[in-house]
């Protein structure tokens, strides 16, 4: 009963308009009267126990640093290094949208900063070389959502504070998976600009455009491997990395660049502090919502479902998740579903033998997915913020790439090995 009060109260403020974070504390103080031994001033424990976790700091750390590295306009240097190596591919500048998005994953850790950061360069420039607005739109979104699988992830650093994993692992976990989402774009963008002659081919390959575009991008390139070497070599926690990270956009922004002024730096603040302030309240009031979940015995109910009940298959306990994780991306934001979800499900999959490291990719790649759906997708509203396209249009024209992005989510959850290779070579087997 606790259970459908809660999904019902969310499900039903949602509709109503109501923010995500106080739909789910709403929801949360409802269902709460029908525990018992609990009152009201639980939530308040549990909202500062939610986010009384020292991994959690990094989450604030890596919006700033979105926000220092879209002032440091640093977006046109990984352009140039793109269109530099991949340009005269078919399809040109639809290949050069795809990879810079693959290079920005690794920079700010966010498909929704991603897509505002390449959309404004490469969808006018899109227009200009023959590519529908709507076209070209709905290729940066999509690879967009490639941010959140490559490692810097604010997806994996919440997932990994959830389920007590290391976040090492999870960022090496996510770079084969981004690395086949992307793949699987450029061919299908290739084939597309094949077929409807759009996208003219790029300039031919030159060594030396190539050698200035890397020195003019090398020092933005070196931002993931400040974050992921350091990390691996023990140099800083993923924390600190952040905070790292943040210096050292600074230094960019300020210093080598100097594209961000000094009067700059309270904007910026500012804008990050707001950014952060929302997504701490929702994983505040996320954590009272999974804590009364678990209170109601909710993780048992869903193994009980034959789907998730124990002896069912690895992989047929994996191809339910795909499919729950995408029916709720479709009506929620990829946080609070991530910090209801994966209390319920992990025990289930540890039950079952699945790897926990695994378990986060799969379900990061699903909410990876999710921005780009119509109803709550915030890489969609973004897309369509930036480029004046209809909310229709764009999703007509995402499908073709969605179904590239699904076909590599299943690769992904039915060849484990291939997301663990990484980790398990760099770090060694658990």
């Amino acid at each position: 009963m606790i259970t459908i009060i809660l999904f019902g109260g969310m499900l039903l403020l949602f509709a109503l308009g109501v923010p995500v974070a106080i739909g789910l504390g709403l929801a949360a103080v409802v269902a709460i009267q029908d525990l018992e031994h609990t009152n009201l001033g639980v939530i308040i424990e549990r909202m500062f126990y939610g986010l009384d976790n020292f991994v959690i700091l990094a989450v604030p750390l890596f919006m700033l640093l979105g926000e220092v590295m879209m002032a440091a306009r640093i977006t046109e240097r990984l352009v140039e290094f793109a269109q530099a190596f991949v340009g005269r591919l078919p399809g040109g500048l639809g290949q050069v949208a795809v990879v810079s998005n693959m290079l920005m994953a690794g920079i700010s850790g966010s498909g929704t900063a991603d897509a505002a950061a390449t959309g404004v360069v490469l969808v006018p420039a899109m227009t200009n070389a023959g590519y529908r607005r709507s076209l070209a739109a709905a290729l940066v979104g999509c690879a967009a959502t490639i941010g959140p699988i490559f490692p810097p992830s604010i997806i994996m650093i919440i997932y990994a504070s959830v389920a007590g994993v290391s976040i090492a692992r999870m960022f090496l976990a996510g770079v084969v998976p981004g690395l086949l989402m992307g793949l699987g774009l450029m061919v299908i963008i290739g084939f597309m600009a094949r077929r409807d002659r759009v996208g003219a081919d790029g300039p031919p390959f030159s060594v030396r455009r190539a050698i200035h575009a890397t020195w003019r991008a090398l020092p933005v390139l070196g931002m993931p491997v400040l974050v992921i070497g350091g990390i691996l070599g023990g140099v800083f926690t993923p924390t600190e990395s952040a905070s790292v990270a943040c210096l050292y956009g600074m230094f960019l922004g300020l210093v080598a660049y100097r594209t961000i002024r000094l009067r700059d730096l309270p904007r910026l603040l500012g804008a990050a502090a707001l950014t952060s302030g929302k997504v701490q309240f929702v994983l505040a009031t996320a954590s009272v919502f999974s804590w009364i979940l678990a209170r109601a015995d909710a993780p048992r109910q869903l193994a009980s479902l034959p789907i998730f009940s124990v002896g069912t298959s690895p992989w047929l306990i994996m191809t339910g998740l795909d499919i729950l994780m995408l029916v709720l991306a479709c009506v929620m934001e990829a946080i609070p579903i991530l910090l209801i979800i994966t209390p319920m499900i992990l025990p289930i999959a540890l039950k079952a033998g699945i790897d926990p490291i695994y378990l986060g990719v799969v379900m990061t790649a699903n909410l990876a997915i999710g921005l780009v759906t119509p109803l709550i997708g915030s890489v969609t509203f973004v897309m369509c913020g930036i480029s004046r396209v209809p909310l229709l249009e764009f999703g007509r024209r995402s499908l073709p790439f969605l179904a590239v992005l699904v076909v590599g989510l299943l690769i992904i959850t039915y060849t484990p090995a291939m997301v663990l290779w990484l980790p398990n070579l760099l770090l060694g087997v658990e």
